[in-house]
């Protein structure tokens, strides 16, 4: 469940999404639909400025179909849910255009977008197996192991991957606790331009998840419920 950095490579200024580079442009999923997703600022729909990026004016929540043997492990309702209690949202999400529940994508658990015509960016959400047991690399299992832990997943070592058995609660707050917090620590950098040209960007964004994780874990129990008595 790698991520894939996008954002500026080598000091080049590009993106890269499902193969396509692109140079100092927006890019554009063609399974996006900007006139008719729901645009949500400070909890309430907006009315549609044509001339003005969205961004600039509040986020998108949008879903794609997860696909055969595939599952959404989170709602837009579970991330409007959550995102009414991340401290300082407002800050880290300017110009945040879009959050994408997306389709699944073989070996990624989530991705950032910088859309560089608009100077916004976008959160995709990856769709997961449906029966939750996912494999893991033994470094980013090692890596990930204490949020893992906290949630109260089991798993199994092998030699060189250790497979985690997530339950549904305990899938949803993997996403939304650390891998939507990853992703929100990449629009944040990229936006204030922190780590331009350098490979620093990664370790930013686990730092912001991982320094919030027990900030957040208290409001989201109340909301979500304890995922590690889902066990």
């Amino acid at each position: 469940m790698n991520r894939k950095i996008c954002w500026p490579h080598d000091g080049l200024q590009y993106v890269q999404y499902e193969a396509c580079y692109l140079l100092s442009r927006s890019a554009m999923h063609t399974s996006f639909n900007r006139r008719t997703a729901t645009k949500v600022k400070d909890g309430r729909v907006q009315r549609k400025n044509r001339h003005r990026p969205t961004g600039h004016e509040g986020y998108v929540l949008d879903r794609e179909s997860p696909g055969r043997g595939f599952r959404h492990v989170v709602t837009k309702r579970d991330v409007q849910a959550f995102i009414d209690v991340v401290p300082e949202w407002d800050r880290y999400s300017e110009r945040l255009e879009r959050i994408v529940l997306a389709s699944r994508r073989e070996g990624y658990d989530g991705e950032y977008a910088f859309y560089h015509r608009e100077e916004t960016g976008a959160i995709f959400l990856h769709a997961w197996r449906e029966d939750l047991w996912t494999e893991l690399a033994a470094p980013y299992f090692g890596a990930h192991q204490a949020v893992l832990e906290r949630l109260g997943v089991s798993y199994d070592r092998l030699k060189e991957r250790v497979i985690c058995r997530f339950t549904e609660v305990q899938a949803r707050a993997f996403m939304l606790l650390h891998v939507f917090m990853h992703e929100l620590g990449h629009h944040y950098d990229y936006i204030h331009q922190k780590h331009i040209g350098s490979t620093k960007g990664e370790d930013y964004a686990e730092r912001f998840a991982a320094n919030r994780f027990e900030q957040l874990f208290p409001p989201y129990v109340r909301i979500f419920g304890d995922p590690s008595r889902a066990a």
